[in-house]
């Protein structure tokens, strides 16, 4: 069978464990032959698409319902198709007319791309059948546009990607067009328009900033919040929405700039729960400093992006009851992530990135709710909180779309990271 891929090519310079995985990926894309009676690899054509629809009236009679068994939980869901495609449409390509910032996209493609490889070995013990295709956007609107006029992805019965804003966009408008699943990888939605065909993989701030208040209520409600801003991305991002947040849920806060002086002493009073939105280790560790001399009365929270920290900082935090916001919970060991880790290493011989772990469970959990539930899939998934290897899905409906309102609560204890339950 020829297999018809748009393979990405990154022009970077990588590092000598990249340049094996890109040797390893290139080498498969060459010699890849699917005898799989499940998978196949391709751009072949499907035909007889099911329109997708979401109506609660399908189950008003339980005569045409069957019990099925969905990671751990029994359903009652309709009968479907067994047969899908999936088309996959990403910046994979770049060259070197493009900017730093495109090749930096495209080698977080290729990272992906890898995670996705990796979710082919458990794909194919469904007992559907898979279309997948792979199309290199280039981070171009015309190719998208181009893509999006072709045949096949409009039988699609899941989409997954673009990235920019502007090509998520694109994609939203046709999927609404076509009733056709948008699954967004990385970048959320844009705009507030009412769109129920659009899924959020990635968490938004938003919703984010409301889980960590429900772990604040739940946990420390008893204690002050007080909210340290620097003015970077994390503060831009999730601190701006933690702050929209407590003012709609009338949580009083106090909000401290980020200073290497500030007076500890005239800003807590009693019991506080300190929540810094940088992630620069350096700031970190002037706060942690400054508030050595209250750590019997605070909690600090941060980033997961600091978490790349040696023994000294182990030793420093460990005093402030130090917390991190995370979606990536393979940085606490669990059997979905092991197994997604060894099975890398086997093929890579490197650990899988965020991104790889990303499109690993991105694919599979897009192919096991198809398998499970067909085109039905919204009604059975909202709601329920479903694990995979880095991070879970737990997708509600909001007035746009429908959004992955997960997040890990991670907390140093004895050298070692804790998953704090949220509720």
């Amino acid at each position: 069978m020829l297999c018809m891929i748009l393979v990405p090519n990154p022009q970077l310079r990588l590092s000598g464990s990249k340049v094996m995985r890109l040797f390893v990926l290139l080498v498969f894309l060459m010699t890849l032959q699917i005898t799989s009676a499940h998978f196949i690899v391709t751009d072949i054509h499907l035909s007889g698409h099911e329109t997708y629809v979401i109506n609660d009236s399908f189950f008003k009679s339980n005569d045409s319902l069957h019990k099925i068994q969905f990671r751990g939980r029994e359903f009652l869901a309709p009968p479907h198709k067994k047969a899908f495609k999936i088309a996959v449409l990403l910046p994979f390509h770049t060259d070197f007319s493009n900017s730093p910032i495109d090749k930096k996209r495209a080698n977080v493609m290729l990272e992906y791309y890898q995670g996705m490889k990796m979710a082919i070995k458990y794909i194919d013990s469904l007992d559907s059948k898979f279309v997948i295709s792979f199309h290199d956007t280039d981070n171009d609107t015309n190719q998208l546009k181009s893509i999006l006029a072709s045949k096949d992805i409009k039988v699609a019965d899941i989409i997954i990607g673009p990235t920019s804003k502007r090509q998520v966009e694109i994609a939203s408008n046709f999927c609404k067009k076509n009733r056709t699943p948008l699954f967004l990888p990385i970048t959320n939605s844009v705009g507030s328009e009412h769109n129920p065909y659009v899924f959020d993989l990635n968490p938004p701030d938003a919703l984010k900033a409301r889980e960590f208040l429900s772990y604040y209520k739940n946990h420390h409600s008893n204690k002050r919040l007080v909210i340290v801003r620097d003015r970077g991305y994390f503060d831009r991002t999730f601190g701006k929405a933690l702050l929209a947040e407590c003012e709609q849920q009338q949580i009083p806060i106090e909000i401290v700039p980020y200073s290497t002086n500030t007076e500890w002493s005239k800003t807590l009073k009693g019991n506080t729960l300190v929540i810094h939105t940088t992630q620069d280790k350096i700031k970190l560790n002037y706060t942690v400093t400054g508030l050595q001399a209250h750590r019997d009365s605070v909690i600090l929270v941060g980033s997961d992006k600091l978490l790349d920290f040696n023994d000294v900082d182990y030793n420093q935090w460990e005093k402030l009851n130090i917390t991190f916001l995370s979606e990536n919970k393979s940085q606490v060991a669990n059997p979905h992530s092991n197994q997604m880790k060894v099975a890398y290493r086997m093929d890579y011989r490197d650990d899988p990135s965020w991104f790889s772990y990303m499109g690993y469970d991105h694919l599979l959990f897009a192919c096991e709710i198809l398998d499970a539930f067909g085109n039905y899939f919204p009604i059975f998934i909202e709601k329920k909180e479903i694990m995979y290897s880095n991070m879970n899905f737990s997708m509600k409906r909001t007035e746009s779309t429908f959004q992955n309102q997960y997040l890990g609560i991670f907390k140093l204890v004895d050298g070692q990271l804790n998953i704090e339950n949220i509720k």
